[in-house]
């Protein structure tokens, strides 16, 4: 576990993982819902990320506009995973949303089936942590794991000595 990523190598692990579950986790009565993030944007220090989620079908005006945040970064085949925690900001800058989602054709196809709210998070504890599978040994002791499950695991066997 490391929480003090320099900024240039925390925005590279972000950018090289480019998909994360966003969990809002403040008590409050309406807090908005988890999402998967798979479209976002850093600043240069990487301490900041933007991205747009749909917008939640009841009034904006009734969530609270900073809320504690935990997003969890991972992808299949990399052999490490980033957990974020920081505060997160609903922007309501129409302009800011309408240029950040102009800049992706793939964003502006998601804009058009559903309305998006553009979500600012910044970043306050990382907690980037290898897969324990991921040394070679490791994948040899699954894969032996595996295969034992697979030819002494039928429903129905019975063995006798």
């Amino acid at each position: 576990m490391n929480s003090n990523l320099p900024g240039k190598l925390l925005k590279r692990k972000l950018l090289e993982l480019n998909s994360a579950l966003f969990f809002a986790e403040n008590d409050s009565l309406f807090k908005l819902p988890n999402h998967l993030v798979t479209e976002m944007e850093l600043n240069e220090d990487g301490d900041e990320i933007r991205f747009a989620i749909p917008k939640p079908a009841q009034d904006i005006e009734a969530f609270d506009k900073e809320f504690p945040v935990r997003m969890e970064f991972f992808k299949k085949g990399i052999a490490y995973r980033l957990k974020i925690q920081g505060k997160g900001f609903i922007n309501e800058d129409a302009t800011e949303l309408e240029n950040w989602l102009t800049a992706s054709p793939t964003r502006q196809e998601k804009v058009k089936s559903e309305p998006m709210i553009m979500v600012k998070v910044v970043v306050k504890y990382v907690d980037y942590t290898g897969n324990i599978n991921s040394s070679f040994s490791g994948k040899l002791k699954m894969a032996g794991m595996q295969i034992f499950d697979s030819l002494f695991s039928h429903k129905g066997a019975t063995v006798s000595v």
